[in-house]
């Protein structure tokens, strides 16, 4: 099985197939890169598909450290230096969105040179002062408090929560088993999406970025990406009509040519 050691004693599981231009897959919270198989199957004949799972997540190590979104961040730094990428595309998925536009401002280099959040948690994820496109902090706090002490019925609303279309109960089921492979230590990712705030980082990044986002995203507000769109000078966004926070899984067809689309743009 394909590892990288990200730091002593971590090691991040992940999954590389095809030839080409690399395109690096990062799930949301405590989500693993199941969730991108669709992806890995359409896009694996032209470009070389990396899925990786992150700390806590699916088969790579679980610690009891380092859920930080930063050091999420520098973990996929690692990732893309051992591989020794080049001129890859990251697309980052919810708190994945929130590592990848955060590697974006903090890391450049030729091996990235466009990134794509999906429904991403950025710039910030709760509402402060002179800011109320996020939720309120007591969301978040309400979260950590139903993990401590229903963590399977809070996996549950928030797998079902995805989906604005009828996908099925498969679907979500398939949706709540993946994320139950998290480590209970995830919690920390989510106590850290309450605080990070990436606003005053936007205008560092230098590479094309793309915010793809499902109209009818309850879990993670529209209104962030639209913000996030402003603030970066090379930025564009794609809204999916009929879609939650999934567009990936709800309107496949059309997300893998957006997708395609924004690479070979």
């Amino acid at each position: 099985m394909p590892y990288v050691e990200v730091e002593k004693g971590v090691q991040y599981y992940y999954e590389d197939v095809g030839q080409g231009k690399p395109i690096v897959f990062v799930h949301g919270w405590g989500m693993n890169r199941k969730v991108w198989e669709r992806q890995v199957v359409d896009f694996s004949d032209k470009f070389r598909v990396i899925t990786i799972d992150c700390r806590g997540c699916g088969n790579s190590d679980k610690p009891a450290h380092g859920y930080e979104i930063a050091k999420l961040a520098d973990d996929l730094n690692e990732v893309i230096s051992k591989l020794e990428l080049k001129d890859a595309t990251l697309v980052g998925w919810s708190a994945g969105g929130s590592i990848v536009i955060d590697y974006a401002t903090r890391y450049s280099s030729e091996a990235v040179t466009k990134a794509v959040s999906v429904g991403g948690a950025v710039p910030r994820y709760t509402s402060t002062e002179g800011f109320d496109l996020g939720f309120p902090p007591e969301n978040v706090e309400q979260t950590l408090a139903a993990m401590r002490t229903n963590r399977p019925a809070l996996v549950r609303a928030i797998a079902d929560g995805c989906f604005h279309q009828d996908v099925g109960q498969a679907m979500k089921d398939w949706f709540f088993q993946n994320f139950m492979e998290q480590s209970w230590f995830t919690e920390k990712t989510m106590a850290d999406l309450g605080k990070i705030d990436l606003r005053e980082k936007l205008s560092d990044i230098s590479i094309p970025v793309a915010f793809f986002h499902g109209l009818h995203d309850g879990v993670v507000p529209l209104s962030l990406s639209e913000y996030c769109v402003k603030e970066i000078t090379n930025a564009n966004l794609v809204v999916f009509e009929n879609s939650s926070h999934a567009p990936f899984i709800e309107e496949i067809d059309r997300f893998n040519e957006e997708l395609l689309a924004f690479i070979q743009s």
